[in-house]
């Protein structure tokens, strides 16, 4: 199930699609903007039951693309979806976020979460006073205080990837006891319940050395050897060779019993998923817009189809710092290239799935702020992209020249990933159209955000891969855009207003306000042309016949006690 992150947003791993390659019609002139087709879909599409309804016991099995590279979510080797989904089981989660995107106090964890003063701004945690890691330690104003010295920037030497909301708090003291949290925010910011899900104990972050090594292989305790958690489930056995995760019942979990054993995740590629779910060595599968996929997961009789929208979006990244793609005109007619009708129809119909193109950046179809920003500047015009690159100097026919170098665009995939490919490929016809020379290069799937598709290497002129949002939109977005040098600005490049801007509008406590100024912020998003948009990602999965709590959801948060198999 993997991607990449949260803090700002996960970076969704490529998935895989075997359908047909549409290949791209000629010329004319622009086209776009938000085309629908297909039903609407639920926020939250799994099977519900209450707590009575599910058998005590049993076991789930689940896939990922790979066990983390760090369980320190935060770290730069981590931040997929695969490392938020582990992540969430054995970490404190204050809030909850419901099935329409607001959030909620977690009572296992808070007695209450509350805005406690406007100006200056201070946010409230008391936390249950039952709480305690499996080691046996408090839950304690001591881990918001480690979690927020290694995510607010002030110590390059954490390196965390993103230090959104993170950055603009002042302190976070103990009140009336250990248990009752003060966070003073210096800059004010809406979308503080953001960095409340994930919070972990005070000896991860207690210096840049225990942040990025402590949990390299595991989450451990302070000694480094025992596995903890905050969780109703343990991490009880780590395969590294095997890339095999298990989880069972955290004996020093102070709520409702957990209805599963264990939880079982195994690292399937995305080429073995249909074989394993058909083989009943899995319980549910993101069919990743599937073709096949989807026809296997039909024909298990003891499965079913479920559906959601999802926080995920495709597109495609392209590289600022490279020398093809170091001007901006070059990045917007590369954008005028793609026709992404074309691209999403052969993405989403062989499963079924609404037709829809995504464009904005910051939010998605159906959230309050969505606007068409990106047609004028991105939408599909080839008789636009000539003139942006007759403009820019590059000109011949067949593929552009200037100053003796071919207009030649190195788009990097992952290997065993065939919706990747076919992208990839419909990228590479339609591109040619107006001059370009797309070379696609696929590398090892191990290496592909380890190696090539870093802040550091760099290694790439184009890419796909999708982003994960969160139910707070504006604060998360910015660590993808601004600064330059941010853990997941992938193009390198920025706006220099934007850090203004996005200050302007975290701040914004009055709704409608913040909205205008999330328009002129996706404005200049768009314009960057560093992060091309192309469609929002439902998710359908195959499930097994019984399964509840669990499946997919755009955002709501799942309650992993309350996950289990219907009686």
């Amino acid at each position: 199930m993997s991607s990449h992150k949260k803090r700002g947003l996960i970076l969704a791993s490529v998935s895989i699609v075997a359908l047909a390659l549409t290949a791209c019609t000629g010329g004319g002139g622009p086209s776009g903007g938000s085309s629908t087709s297909g039903p609407a879909l639920p926020s939250t599409g799994w099977t519900t039951a209450d707590r009575g309804d599910i058998a005590d016991g049993g076991t789930l099995t689940l896939a990922v693309d790979a066990i983390p590279a760090n369980w320190n979510l935060n770290n730069l080797d981590s931040g997929t979806v695969d490392d938020q989904f582990l992540t969430n089981i054995y970490t404190a989660a204050y809030v909850n976020i419901k099935e329409d995107g607001t959030w909620e106090a977690n009572k296992d964890y808070a007695d209450s979460v509350a805005l406690k003063s406007d100006d200056p701004q201070v946010v409230e945690v008391k936390i249950n006073p039952k709480a305690v890691w499996s080691d046996g330690t408090p839950m304690s104003a001591d881990d918001f205080i480690s979690t927020w010295q290694s995510l607010n920037g002030k110590d390059a030497a954490y390196a965390p990837i993103a230090t959104n909301v993170w950055e603009d708090i002042s302190s976070i003291t103990a009140g009336d006891n250990p248990q009752d949290v003060l966070i003073t925010f210096g800059k004010k910011n809406a979308d503080w319940p953001s960095i409340l899900g994930n919070i972990w104990p005070k000896w991860l972050g207690a210096t840049p050395d225990s942040f990025n090594k402590l949990w390299a292989t595991g989450p451990y305790a302070a000694d480094g050897t025992t596995l903890v958690s905050g969780g109703p489930f343990i991490v009880s056995n780590i395969d590294a060779t095997g890339q095999v995760v298990t989880f069972e019942r955290n004996p020093k979990w102070w709520g409702d019993e957990p209805k599963l054993e264990k939880i079982i995740f195994k690292a399937v590629s995305r080429s073995g998923l249909a074989q394993a779910f058909a083989n009943n060595e899995l319980d549910l599968i993101n069919l990743y817009l599937n073709a096949d996929n989807y026809a296997t997961a039909q024909k298990r009789s003891d499965a079913e189809i479920e559906r959601s929208l999802s926080p995920s979006y495709r597109h495609i990244t392209l590289n600022g710092t490279s020398d093809v793609f170091k001007d901006e005109k070059v990045r917007q007619a590369f954008a005028k290239s793609l026709n992404r009708q074309v691209i999403a129809q052969a993405r989403l119909s062989g499963v079924e799935a609404p037709v829809t193109l995504l464009d904005n950046l910051i939010f998605q179809p159906g959230q309050a702020g969505y606007e068409d920003d990106a047609t004028k500047v991105l939408g599909y015009d080839v008789d636009g992209a000539k003139k942006l690159l007759d403009d820019a100097g590059w000109t011949g026919s067949g593929t552009r020249e200037k100053d003796g170098k071919k207009l030649s665009v190195r788009f990097v995939i992952p290997s065993d990933n065939p919706n990747s490919a076919e992208v990839a490929q419909q990228v590479q016809a339609q591109a040619k159209e107006t001059g370009f020379d797309v070379k696609i290069d696929t590398v090892p799937s191990d290496d592909f955000f380890t190696k090539y598709i870093t802040t550091s290497t760099r290694d790439f002129d184009a890419t796909f891969f999708a982003w994960q949002g969160t139910p707070f939109p504006i604060s998360s977005t910015k660590s993808i855009f601004y600064p330059a040098d941010s853990g997941q600005n992938f193009p390198g490049v920025t706006n220099d207003s934007l850090g203004e801007d996005f200050d302007k509008a975290n701040a914004d406590l009055d709704p409608a306000s913040r909205l205008d100024l999330a328009k002129q912020i996706d404005q200049k998003l768009v314009g960057l042309a560093t992060t091309l948009p192309l469609y929002p990602e439902p998710f359908v999965y195959g499930v097994k016949k019984g399964l509840v709590n669990y499946g997919p959801s755009q955002f709501e948060t799942v309650i992993w006690k309350n996950v289990g198999w219907k009686k």
